[in-house]
């Protein structure tokens, strides 16, 4: 099944259900699906065709969700731009998957258009709200009745629906392409987490992100749920949205659910209609998981990518905290050495996935592609070990494992100890060239407001609760780290830092 077709079925079922809402506006199936078949309609009489790529530069909102099922209902390709990139990296973005058109926000129009000559090279922009002139339309002109002389194609499952470009810390990003199959397999599997007609789902991280893209807003209209959005980090919003709309599920990244922690404990919503968090992208500390179970409920961390999603979760019932949990009904792992052999239990390898939810490819990239699909396997580059009942844990990238005199440490293990320290607020650990070791291990750290806490103490601490080769040689204290278009915290660039600080010494 298409997801197009998809939603013609969770329109059938009801109707007048609310499909989306987005502050005091509501659209019901009904409506929502009649929306869309005029933006693919307007789209295909102006010119577009099936296969054509459409940047979808958007906040989230209703825009959002419509120009999506629009530009999926004419059957053309949805590249989610994420609103936190610069115009150069969108640029790059437009021109590897040729995109033919782009829809997008006025502010975020204007901020990056002058360093994206590709848009300015294009025939077909859109922009939401009112027109500049010239070739720039409003998305008003999407949205009017379609010409009854215009149909809308067929969509066939092995169709491609999209391409999600990944984060790019290590250098161009990667666009990942999904068929219409891959992801209406992913909404299926997502309902298997429970995210069914019965939930209301909230949606408080970019929709151009994976997670939120294909785990919640695709999978919530797949399944017939009620989709509330809110725009990103926009945590007043969002607690508001649980006591209008009586929230059910939601999810996000770490550092979303600590946003909304932090936004409770300053102002107490009602959240009682909360069942489910998930939180996938990176790492929960413990002292996280503490203390949101304490306000909302346990997080059920979840593990995937933008290649396939989810991969494993934590069973509400069943959650262990830390792990990635066990795998989805339809995954099968398996946990390679260097040289693609199994692993002994307990020991450490890649995780590397079969199911039919993968990726088609990488656009555009064959040899990435046959790089990372390996005799009917997905090799993600994350590491991890599985326990005696089936639990997997995380034991960091391929790329990031630091190599201490021979020996393997985990960046998030060690992370893990440091945020058990009640003054740490954000920790990242990366390896830096040792003349003896090869490498030792840096901290990179960020205090709580109003905490005071010197290297040594800090040194200290860890050295009581791990072993000394894993213990932090040296601790540097920001008021920031640097962080990805998603929120992840780049390794990557605190390692370059560290490269421009030893090389100014």
């Amino acid at each position: 099944m298409s997801l197009t077709a998809g939603l013609k079925s969770s329109r059938n079922q009801s109707p007048e259900k609310v499909a989306i809402a987005f502050g005091e506006r509501s659209w019901t199936y009904a409506e929502f699906d009649d929306i869309t078949d005029s933006i693919a309609g307007n789209l295909l009489a102006a010119g577009l065709e099936p296969g054509d790529r459409i940047a979808i530069h958007l906040l989230n909102g209703p825009e959002f969700a419509f120009a999506c099922f629009g530009c999926l209902k004419a059957g053309c390709i949805v590249v989610p731009v994420n609103t936190r990139l610069k115009g150069r990296e969108i640029d790059y973005i437009l021109r590897h998957s040729g995109s033919a058109s782009y829809v997008g926000q006025p502010e975020l129009y204007s901020e990056v258009s002058a360093a994206c000559p590709a848009i300015a090279a294009m025939d077909l922009v859109y922009i939401a709200g009112e027109s500049s002139g010239g070739r720039i339309r409003t998305f008003n002109d999407l949205l009017r009745s379609r010409s009854a002389l215009v149909s809308l194609p067929e969509i066939v499952p092995d169709h491609l629906a999209a391409i999600i470009y990944t984060s790019g810390t290590t250098a161009h990003p990667k666009g990942v392409t999904h068929s219409h199959q891959s992801l209406t397999q992913t909404a299926r599997a997502v309902r298997f987490m429970q995210l069914d007609q019965d939930q209301v789902a909230l949606i408080m991280s970019s929709m151009a992100h994976v997670g939120a893209f294909t785990g919640l807003f695709l999978a919530a209209l797949e399944n017939g749920a009620t989709l509330v959005i809110t725009r990103p980090f926009d945590f007043s919003a969002a607690l508001e949205a649980f006591a209008r709309w009586r929230i059910t599920l939601t999810g996000g990244l770490p550092i979303i659910m600590q946003g909304l922690l932090s936004a409770q404990t300053a102002t107490p919503h009602d959240v009682s209609s909360g069942r489910l968090y998930f939180c996938a992208g990176d790492a929960v500390s413990p002292a996280l998981q503490k203390a949101f179970r304490a306000e909302f409920a346990p997080i059920c961390e979840a593990y995937g990518a933008t290649e396939v999603y989810p991969v494993c979760w934590n069973r509400p019932d069943q959650i262990r905290v830390g792990s990635l949990g066990t795998p989805c009904e339809d995954v099968a792992i398996r946990l390679l050495d260097s040289e693609n052999r199994d692993v002994k239990p307990g020991e450490v390898g890649e995780i590397c996935v079969q199911t039919e939810r993968l990726m088609t490819g990488y656009w555009r990239d064959p040899n990435a592609t046959a790089a990372a699909m390996q005799h009917g396997w997905f090799h993600t580059g994350d590491l991890a070990h599985c326990d005696a009942d089936g639990y997997y844990w995380f034991a960091g990238r391929k790329k990031e494992i630091i190599i201490r005199g021979g020996s393997n440490i985990s960046p998030q293990e060690v992370e893990a100890v440091l945020y058990e320290h009640p003054a740490v607020s954000e920790a990242a650990v990366v390896g830096r060239p040792d003349a003896v070791w090869g490498e030792v291990v840096v901290a990179h750290i960020v205090l709580r407001e109003g905490q005071v806490l010197n290297e040594a103490d800090l040194i200290a601490f860890a050295r009581q609760r791990i072993a000394d080769y894993k213990t932090p040689e040296t601790v540097v204290f920001h008021s920031e780290l640097p962080k990805s278009a998603t929120g992840k915290i780049q390794r990557r660039a605190l390692r370059e830092i560290q490269q421009t600080l030893s090389q100014e010494a």
